[in-house]
């Protein structure tokens, strides 16, 4: 048990030397693995919206194609509901729902 004690007293800067490489090693490791984790996240997160976003760019398309189109039924919907409008004559009425 001496002769190990006296081995690491007499090689303590190459000891240190080591423990501080490993240390330094696994500091730069576990930072790189923590960002691998974070974008990871974030690249799910993206692809969600993504996709999201896919089905809201497709629903604008059919929009856009109906009213290039002067689809009349649509263009009076649009009308009544998006901007209040009403038929010449037509007597509109709202409720209030409480909410």
């Amino acid at each position: 048990m001496n002769e190990l004690k006296d081995l690491i007293i007499r090689n303590r800067k190459p000891l240190i030397a080591a423990a501080l490489v490993v240390l330094a090693v696994c500091w730069f490791l576990g930072s790189s693995f923590l960002s691998l984790i974070h974008n990871k996240m974030e690249y799910n997160r993206l692809s969600k919206e993504t996709v999201e976003l896919d089905k809201q760019h497709e629903e604008l398309q059919k929009r856009l194609a109906l009213l290039k189109k002067q689809d009349a039924s649509y263009l009076e919907r649009v009308a009544r509901v998006k901007y209040n409008m009403s038929k010449n004559g037509e007597t509109e009425f709202r409720f209030d729902t409480g909410k």
